[in-house]
C-alpha cells in the first residue's frame, strides 16, 4: 500500500487498529467458518487498518498445522484485499517458523509476525540470525513481537540494529517487560523513524500514543472503544482520547487482562459476533469467579460496550 495515497498509513507505519482474530469454534471444537468470517466483517466495520491471525489471542499454539491453511484461506478471502492481512509464524523452533512464513506468503498474506522460538530461546546473536533467516525465507514484511520471555534479549539497541540491517524487518510489536520504557528508547534511537505497534491487550495504550505510537494490536473484544481512543488521539483530540481510555477502557481492562483468553471470546459472543464462546482445549486458566463476572457485567453496563452485531460500532 502506498502511504502517500492511503490515509491509514504514514512514512513510518500503519495508523489505527490491527486486531488479531480469535479462532472461532463450534461447541464440538471444529472451526466455525461463519463466525470466523463474521469476525473479519466486525473488524472491518470497526475501521481496522490490518487484520491478523495466529497470535496469542488466536490460541495459535493449540491450532493443528492442518487447520492453518484453511483458516488462512478463509481470512484472506473474507478480507478480499481491503486491508493487509498479517499472520503469526511463531513456533517452538526456527525451521517451523520458516515453513509457516513460506506458507503465509503462498496463501496471500501481506505481512508476518514472529516472536523468538519459545523452546531453547536464543541469545542476542541467535535472535538476529532468526530474523535474518525469516527475511531470506520470504519477501513479506516482518513484525518482530517482543514478548515477556524475549524482552531481556531483544533490547532497544538490538531491535534498532535489526531494523537497519535486516531487509524484511519493518515493525516491532511492543509488549514485553518494561515495554513503555523500551518503546521510548527505541523511538529515541531511531529518531522516531521505526514503526512500533502497541500490544499487551491495551495496557498503556494511551501512554504509547503519547510517545508517538500510531498502530495497535489490541482490543478485539471492544474494538470500537479502542479504535475511538486511537483515532481521536491521532486526530489531535487528545483530551477526548484520554477520556475514552480512562472512563471506558481501563475499567473493564483490569478484569480482562487477568482472563484474556476466556473473556475475548465470551465478550465477542455476548456481542453476537461469534456463535460459541469456548476456547480451544485445554483452557489456559480456571474461569473467572461468579463474583468477578458480576462486577465485570456491572462495568460493561456502564461504559457503552453493550452493542450487538451488526450495530457495532
Amino acid at each position: 500500500m502506498n502511504s502517500a495515497e492511503d490515509p491509514n498509513t504514514s512514512p513510518v507505519g500503519l495508523r489505527g487498529m490491527m486486531p488479531i482474530l480469535p479462532t472461532a469454534i463450534t461447541r464440538e471444537g471444529a472451526i466455525d467458518e461463519a463466525s470466523q468470517r463474521r469476525l473479519v466483517q466486525y473488524c472491518l466495520k470497526c475501521g481496522a487498518v490490518a487484520i491478523g491471525h495466529f497470535g496469542i489471542a488466536s490460541e495459535f499454539h493449540k491450532i493443528p498445522d492442518h487447520a492453518r491453511q484453511s483458516l488462512t484461506e478463509m481470512i484472506v478471502d473474507e478480507v478480499a484485499g481491503r486491508v493487509p492481512v498479517f499472520l503469526g509464524v511463531t513456533a517452538p523452533g526456527v525451521g517451523t517458523s520458516l515453513n509457516y512464513a513460506r506458507q503465509a506468503e503462498q496463501l496471500g498474506a501481506d505481512m508476518i509476525m514472529a516472536a523468538l522460538p519459545y523452546v531453547d530461546l536464543p541469545d542476542a546473536e541467535g535472535a538476529f540470525e532468526c530474523y535474518a533467516s525469516l527475511s531470506e525465507a520470504t519477501t513479506l514484511p516482518i513484525i518482530i513481537q517482543d514478548t515477556p520471555a524475549s524482552s531481556s534479549i531483544l533490547t532497544a539497541q538490538l531491535l534498532w540494529r535489526m531494523d537497519q540491517e535486516i531487509a524484511g524487518v519493518q515493525h516491532v510489536k511492543a509488549e514485553g517487560k518494561n515495554f513503555v520504557t523500551k518503546t521510548a528508547q527505541l523511538l529515541e534511537l531511531s529518531g522516531g523513524t521505526i514503526s512500533v505497534i502497541g500490544g499487551a491487550g491495551g495496557k498503556h495504550l494511551l501512554h504509547l500514543l503519547r510517545l508517538g505510537v500510531t498502530a495497535f494490536m489490541t482490543g478485539t473484544e471492544a474494538l470500537d472503544l479502542h479504535a475511538a481512543a486511537v483515532h481521536t488521539h491521532l486526530e489531535g483530540e487528545t483530551e477526548q482520547a484520554a477520556k475514552i481510555y480512562v472512563e471506558q477502557i481501563l475499567p473493564y481492562l483490569q478484569f480482562y487482562l487477568d482472563y484474556s483468553e476466556e473473556l475475548l471470546k465470551t465478550m465477542l459472543h455476548e456481542r453476537g459476533v461469534i456463535d460459541c464462546p469456548d476456547v480451544l482445549a485445554p483452557p489456559a486458566a480456571p474461569a473467572m469467579s461468579a463474583v468477578e463476572q458480576a462486577e465485570l457485567d456491572w462495568i460493561l453496563d456502564r461504559i457503552g460496550w453493550r452493542k450487538r452485531w451488526p450495530n457495532i460500532p
